[in-house]
């Protein structure tokens, strides 16, 4: 009895300082498990080392002491288990749908591209004339609507060099060509070679496209000397880093459907030369120049300078008239300057005429405007032409959002004389006022009135508005 007295007092004093030994951070049992200091007591009382009352009063202790250890865990956040997806191989030779500016077609190797756009120009215009102009038999008073453009449009790639466009406009009734042509681009030194339907390289105004100028209407002295459209072949290019663009061109005088044939041979030769010598912050402030020159070959041809004024709906009020020629040279100076919201453009063109039976006629004419973001836009700039290009609103309209869109003020003054030694086909000055709100970078609301002066006959008055849209 003696032996067993003394064996349980000893083994109780183990069994505690093997308790007490037990860290408390190993207490926590796992899911569904007693942990080994419980099991301790368990065998304890099972041998009969400690009854049921000091059973429960180590394990109550042992519950106190897990408590007040225990560390409090942050709280963590949620782990998402599920692994990233893995991008799925895109076959090369499937195709993508999507819409920017235009719809666009493309490979997902880039290897050929297709756009698919168009423009419709939609003008609500009316003139009053003065009597003196309707005495002289000037009058184009009236009022009415024109569809100004209504075109469709396709462009694009195969392979690494080959492009193409075909652009119609059908708003005179017909099918007339604008841009038609195929061509080369990535050409060592060339750049680009088009040939067929487009613009010879001469004005910034020119060069600039109509879903891009600020006022309905090029300017008097463009609409004069310019040559817009023909039929031929050119190169076009740019150098230093984007900050040169230079174009030179061979054409033939053709018709609204790119077609000529004659035994005369009205044929052009055409280039054009620009440079940045300032550009920053994206083409928010920068200085454009240029210089282009065109020679009309003309042998037993007549010319004829007729420009209608910065009103499409109108007659023109200057005209020289037939002009037997042997050749036409044509210079063009021009000169732009964006800062911020604000931008300057000008040019100064003049045409020489050699005529057959006499000496040569100089004609020129020059014009000059500002425009102003109201809403802190910048006219933006295209450096691989040479040439502004469209401009996007910063918070476009929207009325859940409460965006108006841009607004846009400009003014411009225009000025021809078509009359030199034996010619007299008139001078005329030309004012132009706009208002230009853009709902979106696609879509154009033009307000527009135009004065117009005949020197030493009289003036017209119009007031125009257009609704403009392309994709």
């Amino acid at each position: 009895m003696l032996r067993h007295s003394v064996r349980s007092t000893i083994g109780l004093a183990a069994s505690v300082t093997l308790l007490a030994a037990l860290p408390a951070t190993a207490e926590e049992p796992a899911a569904g498990k007693k942990s080994v200091t419980e099991q301790v007591l368990e065998i304890l009382r099972e041998q009969g080392t400690i009854d049921d009352a000091k059973y429960d009063d180590l394990k109550k202790q042992l519950e106190e002491e897990q408590r007040a250890t225990q560390p409090v865990e942050e709280p963590k956040a949620e782990i998402a288990k599920a692994e990233p997806e893995k991008p799925e191989t895109q076959d090369p030779e499937g195709w993508k749908v999507y819409f920017k500016d235009t719809l666009r077609i493309e490979r997902n190797d880039g290897w050929a591209k297709l756009h698919v756009g168009g423009m419709t120009q939609f003008d609500v215009v009316g003139i009053i004339d003065d009597q003196d102009l309707q005495d002289a038999g000037l009058d184009n008073q009236g009022s009415g609507v024109e569809f100004r453009r209504a075109r469709l449009s396709m462009d694009g790639e195969v392979g690494e060099n080959l492009i193409f466009k075909a652009e119609y406009d059908f708003a005179d009734g017909d099918t007339d060509f604008a841009d038609v042509w195929m061509g080369l681009q990535r050409l060592p030194y060339a750049g680009r070679a088009l040939v067929g339907h487009f613009k010879e390289p001469m004005s910034l105004e020119e060069i600039t496209s109509d879903r891009f100028i600020t006022f309905m209407e090029r300017a008097l002295p463009v609409l004069a000397f310019s040559p817009a459209r023909n039929s031929g072949v050119g190169v076009f290019n740019t150098a230093f880093e984007q900050r040169m663009t230079w174009g030179v061109g061979g054409f033939r005088d053709t018709d609204n459907f790119g077609d000529g044939f004659a035994q005369s041979s009205p044929y052009d030769v055409t280039a054009r030369i620009t440079g940045l010598p300032v550009w920053q912050d994206d083409g928010r402030t920068l200085v454009h120049a240029g210089y282009s020159y065109s020679h009309r070959f003309r042998d037993s041809d007549t010319v004829d300078f007729d420009p209608r004024p910065e009103v499409n709906l109108s007659d023109p009020l200057i005209d020289t008239g037939d002009i037997d020629s042997e050749g036409v040279d044509v210079f063009g100076i021009e000169l732009a300057t964006v800062v911020g919201p604000v931008s300057l453009q000008g040019e100064f063109l003049d045409a020489l005429v050699n005529q057959q039976d006499g000496g040569d006629e100089n004609f020129w004419g020059a014009y000059g405007y500002a425009s102003w973001f109201v809403t802190g836009e910048s006219r933006a700039y295209d450096p691989r032409i040479g040439a502004f290009t469209r401009t996007s609103p910063k918070n476009p309209f929207s009325i859940s959002k409460g965006q108006w869109g841009a607004w846009e003020l400009a003014a411009r003054y225009s000025y021809v004389t078509l009359t030199d030694d034996d010619i007299e086909g008139g001078r005329e000055s030309d004012v132009t006022a706009a208002i230009n709100w853009y709902l979106y970078g696609n879509f154009r609301i033009m307000a527009n009135y135009v004065w117009a002066h005949r020197e030493s006959i009289g003036n017209q008055n119009a007031v125009m508005a257009r609704f403009g849209i392309d994709f």
